[in-house]
């Protein structure tokens, strides 16, 4: 229960987990404020509330994971 590595994309203890990562290449930046902050900022900038947009980056998050790597 406690202490048990798991596989979960949004944080891992010591690291921002894989879909900050992705995020950080999507936007081409990095933050250290977090992938939700960022999120935030990107919807006031062009104007989109910010849980439609991190669903929408969400999509394309597990769209990319689910594509074969080759």
């Amino acid at each position: 229960m406690h202490g048990t590595p798991e596989d979960f994309d949004f944080w891992n203890p010591g690291c921002q987990g894989p879909f900050a990562e992705w995020l950080w290449k999507r936007l081409g930046r990095h933050s250290s404020l977090g992938w939700a902050v960022e999120i935030e900022r990107e919807a006031e900038a062009s104007n989109t509330p910010a849980v439609e947009l991190f669903f929408s980056l969400l999509d394309e998050y597990r769209a990319e994971r689910s594509q074969p790597k080759g």
